[in-house]
């Protein structure tokens, strides 16, 4: 293997493709809207409108989880930023009506926040947003296209089912700690695969 075929790339360790968040059908990654349905982002900014809060750590607008269950959540983030610094995860409880789709909702969260007092691009470009519907008990996720390549969508959606049980029993700070440490465990295999990957000639 040649040096320079050692260095880190994004289409080395993809494991799957961008999806459209209206829609999930695969795209093209610099596509500008989707050829399936013709999503485009903007139309996000006209359902949610512009303006939208700053992406912290852990975001409860309506003050649902309580200090434990925040304090539960920050221990797993804590773990999970020593063992990956370069990933940033965000999550956000919401109480959202019925009719939202709650996918193209954190796509607006995600890409209409404005950038955190030291926050960089290259930061958002290695975020995970989960996004948790404390009314309905949906869950999504958003990456950015840093952090995407690294599970399939299909890995994803194993680790929100882990939600399940805890969300059906109203226990939304266990979902998420279920969800974050199942993370983990993908993100450490998909990074024992990167460094098979890169040892192979």
């Amino acid at each position: 293997m040649k040096p320079e075929d050692r260095e880190y790339s994004i289409k080395r360790f993809a494991v799957g493709g961008v999806s459209c968040p209206a829609c999930h059908a695969k795209l093209e990654r610099d596509a500008k809207w989707c050829e399936g349905c013709g999503f485009t982002g903007a139309e996000t900014l006209r359902m949610f409108g512009e303006s939208a809060p700053e992406l912290l750590p852990i975001l409860d607008p309506a003050g649902i989880w309580s200090a434990k269950g925040r304090k539960m959540i920050g221990a797993e983030l804590k773990l999970l930023g020593k063992r990956f610094p370069q990933i940033k995860w965000r999550i956000c409880l919401i109480a959202l009506e019925p009719e939202v789709n709650l996918s193209l909702f954190g796509f607006w969260l995600f890409n209409a926040s404005p950038l955190a007092p030291g926050e960089s691009a290259e930061d958002r470009a290695w975020t995970i947003l989960l996004v948790v519907d404390s009314n309905s008990g949906r869950t999504s996720v958003t990456t950015g296209y840093r952090s995407e390549v690294w599970l399939s969508e299909k890995m994803w959606l194993t680790t929100l089912a882990v939600m399940a049980e805890p969300l059906g029993k109203g226990l939304a700070d266990l979902a998420v700690v279920n969800f974050l440490k199942r993370a983990r465990k993908l993100f450490d295999t998909a990074w024992e695969r990167s460094q098979i990957q890169l040892t192979e000639k």
